[in-house]
């Protein structure tokens, strides 16, 4: 049976963002698909950049890689933000980080956990995973067409209880044992995404890149990136401001990562 006690409600979370007004158009489904997939399709019909697409469930959840996102009905937040915003293609994958950022500073202050980042699109605390993001993009030009920033976070559920979950994860309510609001997280996430948003379209990056390296969770760790035709190995040293991964390699050479796949022993 679906819980009731804490059902998304748009004028409620729009109650919430306190002045805030890029997100201001949100949609709230009782089920659908995929948010991303949604959110691409108000885009193709028109939707205003700063359109939040909920759910309260998922059918055909997404992760990264097309790996299978799991959640039960109206426990968690499943959300995609439509953008349209006027950067640099190179700058895409900073809104990503942005979003992290944005989610780490929510869930600190609606529940005092300290969760940290892992590069490139997940939030982990206590070496589980917390919550995933999955960035999708079209390029017109020079320029994005669009950015679709698509989140799901455990909230108030038990991932450990569930036999698919590829990673170990936990929840919120794992970790403090109390139920928390769905409608007030997502107001702090968006409120803390509007001022990060506006400082990469005004190009003010090196505040974020400072956020972003003091939340890594995988800076001075030895890993493994899986970028597809290869896999490079050696030490984070720490975030760019793009979103890039900076990793000196096992050879001594000094990369930046824009994507892949990270294996790491906790």
């Amino acid at each position: 049976m679906k819980d009731y006690m804490d059902r998304l409600n748009a004028e409620k979370i729009k109650g919430l963002l306190e002045g805030a007004q890029l997100f201001t158009d949100i949609i709230i489904y009782e089920s659908l698909e995929s948010t991303n997939t949604t959110a691409k399709e108000l885009y193709i019909q028109g939707a205003c950049g700063g359109t939040v697409v909920m759910t309260e469930e998922q059918t055909a959840g997404r992760g990264r890689m097309d790996r299978q996102w799991l959640s039960p009905a109206c426990k968690n937040l499943l959300f995609s933000i439509l953008l349209i915003p006027d950067i640099k293609v190179e700058n895409i994958y900073s809104l990503t980080l942005a979003l992290a950022v944005a989610g780490i500073d929510a869930i600190k202050k609606i529940s005092g956990l300290s969760s940290m980042i892992k590069w490139p699109n997940d939030i982990y605390l206590n070496n589980k995973k917390l919550a995933g993001i999955l960035t999708e993009f079209k390029v017109r030009g020079k320029n994005p067409a669009y950015v679709i920033l698509g989140m799901g976070i455990n909230v108030n559920w038990n991932p450990e209880k569930e036999k698919n979950i590829l990673f170990p994860s936990t929840s919120i309510f794992n970790e403090t044992g109390l139920v928390t609001s769905r409608n007030r997280l997502i107001a702090e996430i968006l409120k803390n995404l509007e001022i990060l948003y506006n400082d990469i379209i005004n190009e003010r990056l090196e505040s974020l890149k400072g956020r972003i390296n003091s939340l890594s969770l995988l800076t001075g760790k030895e890993v493994s990136v899986d970028i597809g035709e290869k896999i490079i190995s050696g030490t984070v040293q720490g975030i760019d401001a793009d979103g890039g991964l900076i990793l000196t390699g096992q050879d001594g050479d000094v990369k930046k990562i824009l994507n892949g796949d990270v294996s790491i022993s906790f």
